[in-house]
Formats: C-alpha cells, structure tokens, sequence
C-alpha cells in the first residue's frame, strides 16, 4: 500500500514538472521585467533588505583601469579586508548563515577559517546577450524530438 501511495506521488510529481518544461517561454509581461525588476539575464535587480547584497548596477562593463590586452585581468577587489572571519570558536554567532557541510568542516577543522568580505554584483555581458535573451524569453520552445 505504502509503495502504491509512493509510486503515485513520483508520477504526479513527474507530471507536473513536466507540465513546467512544456512552458518554455514566457509571456511578454514576464519579458519585460528583464528590463525593470529583473536583470537582463533574470536575477533580481534589487539588493537584499540589510544591505549586504546590494542592487545590480549593470556590472563592470569595462577593463579595470591599467588592463592590458594579454595580460592577466588586475583584482579590482585587491584591496579590500574582510569583515568578519568565521571559525569553530565563533561559527555559532553566524550558524543561521552557515550550510550543515560548513558546520561540519569547521567542527572538523578547528583551524580553518572563512573569511567573509563585501558582496559585489560585478558581473555583466555584451549588450548583444542581453538583448537577445529577452528576445529568447517570448520565443523560447522545447522539441518535444530531442
């Protein structure tokens, strides 16, 4: 009986997310939050409420100053210390920020230490991408062949 109820639940399970897949684009008022509340390539645009995730404002779109072709990209983050280290002395005082995984290496290596600096969204692509993954998102379909 247990294994019927069970079997059952995965079909239905199944069923639903493929009903999901079906639906690979999106309607255009969903396209058009890639331009407002999104970020063109659909994360949210706004930081978090306490400030340590900030907004995304579009990202480094060009070279760090002093960059030369060939060379190895400079840090532009080099600088920076960080704000707080988490260690197995002090790991209970960030456990709600902390994975069961992490706990447990930092249990497991009293000597290890996370150092945690500020969050930057630095990230950015060619206009190009952008502009054609809003175009994708309207598009999109799923090949029921492949």
């Amino acid at each position: 009986m247990q294994n019927t109820a069970f079997l059952n639940t995965c079909v239905l399970t199944l069923a639903l997310a493929g009903m999901g897949l079906a639906q690979a684009a999106v309607s255009p008022e969903q396209a058009a939050r890639l331009k407002t509340d999104l970020t063109p390539l659909g994360g949210e645009r706004a930081g978090n409420a306490d400030g340590s995730i900030p907004a995304w404002q579009g990202g480094y779109t060009q070279a760090t100053p002093g960059y030369k072709p060939g060379d190895k990209r400079p840090d532009p983050f080099a600088g920076e210390k960080p704000l707080y280290s988490i260690k197995a002395s002090n790991m209970e005082q960030y456990a709600s920020e902390l994975a069961e995984g992490t706990k447990l290496l930092l249990k497991k290596y009293p000597g290890y230490r996370l150092d945690v600096y500020p969050t930057h969204r630095s990230a950015a692509a060619p206009q190009w991408v952008y502009d054609n993954t809003s175009k994708n998102a309207t598009r999109a379909t799923l090949d029921v062949d492949s």
